[in-house]
């Protein structure tokens, strides 16, 4: 069976104050559908690198990145349309929009999908999204009137919209407490797998990448295990 993302020899080179940067270095990867993956090492150890290429964020210097088994599309637009098709994403701080309902942030990916779906559709699939996390009460509110808890609650909402193939998540749970960000972690596995979706998320607490069925470290731009 053809797997969620795979890299193939995948290198991330820059240049910074006259200087070469391998920021990734020859990283190959599968990850399989329904798995969830647990990413960690040290801060600058290419933890976010090697989710931005995952995500198609961030194009290789070299090596290959398939997507449900077909290489990812060389073009920044057919990057752009594959990532909000099949993917799913939880940046850092969320980064929920705070002058937007809740509703309207979850639907977000939903307005730039091709052929665009209709608003009632939209907001049928925001409204599912939400009460999967388990704040439906909350679709008319703004961000600022939630917890940490619950705004990050919102970013998988709307990183699950789409039905993705695969959700990544960088550091989802770093400015949460730890009951709080144990229970995000266990809505993140269950929601992002139980259609066949896989989850890669980078990770510094144990508790986290102990939840995951697999964990991966890495070190100096190199998967080391």
């Amino acid at each position: 069976m053809t797997g969620a993302l795979e890299l193939i020899e995948v290198s991330v080179d820059y240049h910074r104050g006259g200087q070469p940067v391998h920021a990734l270095d020859s990283a190959s990867l599968a990850i399989g559908r329904s798995e969830s993956v647990a990413v960690m090492g040290p801060s600058g150890c290419g933890k976010s690198t090697l989710l931005g290429v995952l995500a198609l964020t961030i194009p290789p210097t070299s090596g290959s990145v398939l997507v449900g088994g077909v290489p990812a599309p060389s073009s920044p637009d057919g990057r752009a349309r594959t990532r909000n098709r099949l993917l799913g994403l939880i940046p850092q701080s969320g980064a929920v929009i705070d002058h937007l309902s809740v509703l309207a942030n979850v639907s977000l990916p939903l307005e730039y999908s091709r052929p665009r779906t209709r608003r009632r559709v939209r907001h049928e699939r925001a409204r599912q999204a939400l009460a999967d996390v388990g704040i439906g009460w909350a679709e008319a509110t703004t961000p600022p009137r939630l917890s940490g808890g619950e705004r990050q609650r919102v970013a998988v909402a709307r990183a699950l919209v789409n039905r993705p193939r695969c959700i990544l998540a960088d550091e989802p749970t770093a400015s949460l407490d730890s009951a709080t960000a144990l229970e995000v972690t266990s809505l993140l596995i269950s929601q992002s797998t139980r259609h066949g979706g896989s989850l890669i998320i980078a990770t510094h607490d144990p508790r986290v990448a102990e939840a995951c069925d697999r964990v991966l470290t890495m070190q100096d731009g190199r998967i080391t295990g």
